[in-house]
Order: C-alpha cells, then structure tokens, then sequence
C-alpha cells in the first residue's frame, strides 16, 4: 500500500468515525430544523444553541440542503422579500 493509498484510507475511516460519533441521524435533525432555523434567522447561533445538529449537516448534505432552503425562506419573509398570497 502506498502513501496515498494509507493516507485516503486515514481519511475514509476519520470521515466514518466522526459520523458514527454523531448522536443526530436524519429524522432527529430534520424535527429540530424549523424551530432551529426561525432562532438563526433572529440572529442566534446554531453552534452555541445546538453543536450536534451543525455537526450533522456538515456531514449529511440532504439535510443541509433543506437547512438552507428553510433558512433562506425564513431570511426572505423577514426582510419583507417574501409574502403570502391573499385569499
């Protein structure tokens, strides 16, 4: 096995490692995420409020997607960018 070889495999099992140590799975952060997202949007800070759940979408990109979509949704609607349709 080559150097690069020994160093990508260091990096595979640091990646797995790090994610198995993370307490969130996908359903567990997905439920935190509004609520989570309408408190960044005022301005707090999701690693102060909840690190595990940065933690998870630095690793899980579905669930960052999502993240980001919610937060910019939320950002749109407070800066008057967004309305809701009358009925």
């Amino acid at each position: 096995m080559g150097i690069q070889d020994e160093q990508l495999r260091k990096l595979i099992d640091h990646i797995f490692d790090s994610h198995q140590d993370d307490v969130l799975d996908c359903d567990s952060c997905g439920c935190q995420l509004e609520c989570l997202a309408e408190k960044v949007a005022g301005g707090a800070s999701l690693r102060e409020m909840w690190p595990e759940v940065e933690a998870h979408l630095m690793c899980c990109r579905d669930c960052r997607e999502e993240w980001q979509a919610l937060l910019c949704i939320l950002r749109a609607e407070s800066n008057g960018q967004l309305s809701t349709p009358e009925k």
